[in-house]
């Protein structure tokens, strides 16, 4: 299921994920309704903020019937961290193939904890270009910010001790969806 070798416990999975997805998609749908498609986009963080982003995309193909822009943001070089890490980061693809200029952008995560990530996503958007707005779409929100920053969209809120770190497994990385819970050693 995973590749954490430390304690864990299975928290979500399959049809409990999908329904918080279709909840945020919902969510998402109602808001951009009176928005042309054209001026929607998603961005997922990578990693687990890029299969988040491209399910709510199919969501509201879907609902509207047109395909919506989707693109994926690395943010390892813009952590608040990456001087304090022993090994370098594993940087991953960045892929936004559309203007992001005044558009409204939807950035997507997996899991929302201290913030630093989203942190770290809103300084290298705009590297790109200057959006009309953000706004976050996390699938789960564990509480614990170092930051303040807050979901517009979540799926679904979980309480876990500082202890603990909440993680997530996706069907299209590892064959089945689950949310779980890794005890820090």
């Amino acid at each position: 299921m995973n590749d954490y070798e430390t304690e864990h416990e299975t928290m979500f999975e399959g049809d409990c994920i999908s329904e918080a997805i279709e909840k945020m998609s919902a969510a998402i749908c109602e808001h951009i309704a009176n928005d042309p498609l054209e001026s929607v986009a998603l961005i997922g963080i990578q990693a687990g903020g890029v299969p988040l982003a491209k399910r709510i995309a199919r969501n509201i193909r879907d609902r509207f019937g047109r395909e919506i822009d989707v693109g994926a943001l690395d943010i390892s070089m813009y952590r608040d961290d990456i001087g304090k890490r022993k090994t370098l980061p594993m940087i991953r693809e960045t892929t936004i193939p559309f203007d992001i200029n005044d558009k409204i952008i939807i950035l997507a995560d997996d899991v929302l904890q201290s913030g630093r990530s989203v942190r770290a996503a809103l300084d290298a958007l705009t590297d790109f270009g200057r959006p009309g707005q953000i706004r976050l779409a996390a699938l789960i929100d564990r509480g614990g910010r170092e930051f303040p920053i807050h979901a517009d969209y979540v799926g679904m809120t979980v309480s876990v001790g500082p202890e603990w770190r909440v993680c997530m497994d996706w069907a299209e990385c590892n064959g089945a969806d689950c949310v779980f819970k890794v005890k820090k050693q």
